[in-house]
């Protein structure tokens, strides 16, 4: 993770282009399975069932270990009586897991309960595209899934809506058209705050994930920042222990809701975090598509706090597991880096000589991998 300082004022600001930004969000392109066994054309949920039993799916060790890794589960009951049931969508893998085994594993822990009325919590922590759910599969939850499964949510609770979520919506507005025209304001509730799940179901009834919960503990919060890109928006930054939380302070569409996103970004995705001048700073994350930009009056305080929160996160990992800083191309140490590799290569001896002290060197004072694995030449013996 790199901490930097500039002392010029910010650029001006470079218009995103939407598409771009979309794909980014999307993930890479989708491919359909060879060895799908059915066409949801002619599927139904007994006839999937039947498939799946006939092949004893639910005694393969992969349905087992789907089980494990508590993607959908029951657990607690609401306010109103009804058993409650979780789906906590970071946990699903795309390319991973089996899409038809979830679809099962979800059709057996509800089918005990398919004509009895329930509740659906789906928290969406920290989902991005590699937990989406791809077009074709996506759209046989709707054919697989009995009717009066959706006939008997009473209610369904959206937890921790991010940017990703309402771009993922908006692609596939056609096919979740029928959330829009079956779930209305009574059914389909976003949660942006914990007290406000509290008004359906009890804290002590509650089970979300621990890692969720305790996104809320410990809070730094910094309101009224502008988050910079093709449409600025305002925020607020909230620096827990082992993670930040970009939380819109203006509310986005989704199916049909007014909604506050809420993004969040583990200290463990910290790249870097550069103060540009005092009132703007940049946070360079893992995986997102380029650096974020923001403005506030208390930017030096941010970005200590962010500072702190991957420091201790670097300082717990195990001694085994090396950290380094992130050498970039276009950095002096890259550069450096660069002209050492090429004029190793060198017909001149002692250009190689000098290339390969310079390598060392690089390694030495940047606590490169390689380190002690390079030992200086004297220039006196030719290099191979």
């Amino acid at each position: 993770m790199e901490h930097c300082e500039r002392d010029h004022k910010a650029v001006g600001r470079r218009p995103f282009d939407k598409m771009a930004t979309l794909l980014a969000y999307l993930g890479p392109p989708e491919h359909r399975p060879l060895d799908s066994q059915w066409s949801s054309m002619d599927m139904t949920s007994t006839k999937f069932e039947e498939i799946m039993s006939k092949h004893n799916m639910h005694e393969k060790d992969e349905f087992k270990s789907l089980k494990n890794q508590h993607i959908f589960y029951q657990a607690g009951t609401s306010k109103g009586g009804n058993p409650v049931f979780y789906y906590i969508a970071r946990r699903y893998k795309v390319g991973e897991i089996n899409g038809d085994l979830l679809i099962y594993h979800v059709l057996l822990t509800l089918k005990p309960f398919y004509h009895k009325p329930f509740e659906l919590v789906i928290d969406f922590t920290h989902t991005c595209s590699e937990n989406r759910f791809r077009t074709d599969f996506l759209s046989k939850w709707f054919v697989v899934m009995p009717e009066n499964v959706y006939q008997n949510i009473v209610a369904a609770y959206i937890y921790n809506c991010n940017s990703w979520v309402r771009e993922y919506t908006k692609y596939h507005d056609r096919i979740l058209a029928p959330l829009r025209v079956n779930y209305n304001n009574r059914k389909l509730n976003f949660i942006d705050h914990p007290a406000k799940l509290n008004e359906y179901i009890d804290p002590d009834q509650q089970k979300l994930p621990g890692t969720t919960v305790s996104l809320e503990e410990d809070l730094r919060v910094f309101n009224n920042a502008l988050k910079l890109s093709h449409k600025d928006t305002k925020v607020a930054i909230k620096v827990g222990p082992n993670a930040i939380q970009v939380t819109s302070s203006e509310k986005s569409r989704v199916l049909g809701h007014q909604v506050l996103l809420n993004d969040v970004y583990y200290a463990a995705e910290i790249e870097e975090v550069c103060l540009v001048d005092d009132n703007q700073f940049t946070l360079t994350i893992a995986n997102e598509s380029g650096p974020l930009s923001f403005i506030h009056n208390d930017c030096d305080n941010i970005v200590q706090a962010i500072i702190h929160i991957r420091t201790r996160w670097e300082l717990s990992q195990p001694d085994t597991v090396a950290v380094h800083t992130k050498i970039r191309p276009k950095d002096v140490p890259g550069t450096l880096l660069n002209v050492a590799l090429l004029n190793l290569g060198s017909s001149d001896p002692s250009l190689r000589s000098a290339a390969y002290n310079l390598l060392c060197a690089l390694t030495q004072t940047f606590d490169l991998k390689i380190e002690g694995q390079l030992l200086e030449t004297n220039g006196k013996s030719d290099l191979p």
